[in-house]
């Protein structure tokens, strides 16, 4: 057998819906992640762009789409986080929102990969940067916001309430909360088929973050459209696409 064919049998074997949601329902599915090892391992791409090198292609609907997210952070940061506030940025890849917004507030970032953060410090010398799983670090500051792109489907199922908890203990009071996510688009992915990257119904995203959050908003994040459990008019597409995805923002209680 072929080292490929093996790979693909034991992701098979390793990563379905009966595997995934007995590690789920034990809380060891925290303990069996695939996908850090994944940007752990990262090196950076000189001959590809910041937005290549954090995993998004440069076709006309995946640009839209990030510049809509984009516009959407800033409009609300304007709002809710005046100018020369503390900022984190989870998962923060090679900085491309940090940079964006370094102007005008003070932005830390922390990710698991360290390629990423040799990039993101390249790019940001003054900012400050942690490696690790956001989880466990220890920071000292109150944000008055933290935001994610596309990061949480690496969150494992038993840690999205813990995330939501350690969000909230990091923020100043009434502190911004903005996410946004790769949502289920189908009903197969409520049962978890593949915990390498999870496609979270915006309905269980909603009732974790309401424990410890006022949800502004979750919604898509393209077109501002509802949905619940699922997408069931998804974007046609044959590969993931940052266009599929949705926004949750919301404010600490």
């Amino acid at each position: 057998m072929h080292k490929k064919n093996k790979v693909g049998l034991y992701s098979l074997l390793t990563n379905n819906i009966l595997i995934n949601n007995f590690l789920i329902a034990t809380g060891l599915d925290a303990k069996k992640e695939m996908s850090v090892g994944q940007w752990r391992s990262f090196k950076y791409n000189s001959s590809s762009s910041l937005q290549q090198n954090a995993g998004f292609s440069h076709t006309d609907e995946v640009d839209d789409a990030i510049e809509k997210v984009k516009n959407k952070l800033k409009e609300y940061l304007k709002v809710h986080a005046p100018i020369g506030s503390e900022i984190l940025d989870f998962g923060c890849g090679p900085g491309i929102y940090m940079k964006l917004l370094s102007n005008d507030y003070k932005i830390s970032g922390v990710d698991v990969s360290e390629g990423m953060l040799e990039t993101a410090h390249n790019l940001l010398p003054e900012s400050k940067l942690y490696l690790g799983n956001f989880l466990n670090i220890s920071f000292k500051e109150k944000y008055q916001a933290i935001y994610s792109i596309s990061v949480l489907e690496y969150i494992p199922v038993s840690k999205v309430d813990d995330f939501f908890k350690k969000c909230a203990n990091n923020m100043k009071e009434k502190g911004l909360l903005f996410i946004q996510y790769p949502h289920a688009l189908k009903k197969i992915d409520l049962f978890y088929p593949d915990r390498n990257y999870i496609n979270y119904s915006p309905a269980f995203i909603s009732k974790k973050a309401s424990k410890y959050f006022t949800v502004l908003e979750n919604k898509q994040s393209y077109d501002g459209r509802e949905t619940c459990e699922f997408d069931t008019q998804p974007y046609p597409t044959n590969s993931k696409t940052f266009k599929n995805g949705y926004l949750l923002v919301a404010i600490k209680k």
